[in-house]
């Protein structure tokens, strides 16, 4: 179980000498067998609070922490930082971060092995965790090789595999597709039932319906409204858009995210508010018998696809069958296997594709590379873009920050300000990797907003997700990838 008690923490930033107050008098009650939901807008301080669960906070982020907290009856002021596993495992926000091995199944049996376990139990608790996220196929592959959700489902197992009787999990869908969640469901309701405390900390809510026993509301550092779970998931659309909050309701599979049109492999028109028929004139970037393989494994095979102009192109598919990697051979950071690609009618090397995109990776810590906000912004800039810096941040929730280092921003900002960056190149082509991973409702409509406004402009707009409340607002168009048979990723594939 867990008690928090009038828990504050704050501390000075390296970055900017502001005094930050990330947590202000913090009350948390959590019973074995239940599962507490940890909502609110982009920081507000969710993910701190998590980090005080485990110890992190102050040990690892130093700062001022008054209050208590307490997990099994053990106050973690008084546990060792390399003890606390014992007590909780957790799941953080960018799983990459807490990885330390080669192979999943290396991965999945490091923490045991740090504290001892038999092998036989080890073996044990690995493969019944690999089975509840449904990665048992995953086992020998190296997590270099594994895509984005794939790696959310490694870290799950993990935690799930370690043992420990209280599970902390920081946005543990970011990046997953529709079954990769009723995956992540299902463990979660077998947890539960087996007494494992659960605290979840999530902006995609839907999935937790009839398995939240409370849910706690925080805004600027405090918990501000508590409900039960039966209370939180009866309120009506309206009211949760009131609260910064997005939707209770499943958005289904793919082929509901859109007006109309059955959805294939192949693309597929589908409506918006009208029917937008592409003409041959407004195909900016076109792919013909496109194909894709790491030596013998292939990927993806013969992939015709259009990507007009003035449209959003949502690209879909299940975990790991390869649409980061479709993109990355899109705007020419891979080379295909076979087939040609083109940019207004005309054949395009991969240099050419270069200059012509501009990408939102699915990490966004791999493309900060300015000292300031206002700095990234610079990099790559094009008078073509219309707008200022200072129109892009305010654009993006972003104002009176620009002065502010980009590695001092919540996950949520980062993943703002590097749209906010791509928008400002002006290219007439822009692909985003999973941009709503960690943004809360505001803030989605916001990129929404802006990606239309992009298209309507008259760039193609190329967007990957699993977020089917982003896809039903935005697309114009729909492309479902689907596996072209069984595939262990190996060294160096980045699907």
């Amino acid at each position: 179980m867990i008690d928090v008690a009038s828990l504050s923490f704050s501390y000075v930033s390296e970055l900017t000498g502001d005094r930050v107050e990330a947590l202000k008098d913090v009350d948390l009650s959590a019973d074995a067998g239940s599962l507490t939901l940890v909502c609110g807008a982009s920081g507000c301080g969710k993910s701190t609070l998590m980090k005080a669960l485990t110890g992190l906070v102050p040990q690892m982020t130093p700062g001022e922490l008054d209050g208590v907290v307490s997990i099994n009856g053990r106050n973690l002021a008084d546990v060792a930082l390399t003890d606390v596993g014992h007590l909780c495992s957790s799941v953080f926000q960018n799983p990459r971060t807490q990885f330390f091995c080669d192979t999943v199944a290396e991965e999945l049996a490091f923490c045991g092995e740090n504290y001892g376990r038999e092998r036989a139990t080890l073996r044990q608790q690995s493969e019944r965790a690999a089975k509840l996220m449904g990665i048992s196929h995953l086992m020998e592959c190296k997590l270099t090789s594994l895509s984005g959700g794939q790696l959310q489902k490694v870290a799950l197992a993990c935690a799930l595999a370690s043992g420990a009787p209280v599970l902390l999990a920081d946005e543990p869908t970011s990046n997953l597709d529709p079954a990769a969640i009723a995956d992540v469901r299902g463990a979660l309701k077998i947890l539960k039932e087996q007494g494992l405390t659960i605290v979840v900390v999530e902006h995609r809510l839907h999935f937790l319906r009839d398995l939240a026993d409370q849910v706690l509301l925080m805004e600027g550092g405090r918990v501000t409204r508590r409900w039960s779970g039966a209370e939180f998931f009866s309120m009506g659309q309206a009211q949760c858009r009131s609260l910064g909050l997005r939707t209770l309701v499943d958005p289904g599979p793919p082929e509901t995210w859109v007006a109309a049109g059955q959805v294939g492999r192949q693309e597929k028109q589908v409506g918006r508010q009208e029917n937008r028929e592409a003409t041959p004139s407004q195909v900016r970037l076109s792919c013909r018998g496109l194909s894709f393989a790491y030596g013998a494994n292939p990927v993806f095979e013969g992939l015709d696809a259009d990507f007009p102009a003035g449209q959003i192109t949502c690209i879909t598919g299940a975990n790991g069958v390869g649409k980061t990697t479709l993109v990355r051979v899109l705007c020419g950071l891979a080379a295909p296997s076979s087939g040609t690609i083109s940019l207004d009618g005309v054949p395009a090397s991969r240099k050419t594709r270069r200059s012509a995109c501009a990408l939102v990776m699915q990490d966004t810590g791999r493309q900060l590379f300015s000292d300031t906000l206002a700095g990234e912004l610079t990099i790559g800039a094009s008078h073509a873009s219309g707008q200022s810096g200072e129109q892009l941040l305010a654009d993006f929730d972003l104002a009176n920050l620009g002065e502010r280092h980009p590695l001092s921003l919540s996950g949520g900002q980062k993943q703002r300000l590097v749209i906010a960056a791509a928008r400002a190149t002006g290219r007439p082509i822009v692909i985003l990797d999973e941009p709503t991973s960690g943004v809360d409702a505001r803030h989605l409509d916001s990129i929404t907003a802006t990606l239309r406004r992009i298209a309507d402009e008259g760039a193609a707009v190329v967007v990957v997700t699993h977020d089917g409340e982003f896809a039903a607002a935005c697309a114009d168009r729909l492309i479902t990838l689907t596996a072209t048979g069984a595939y262990c990723a190996r060294e160096g594939d980045q699907q």
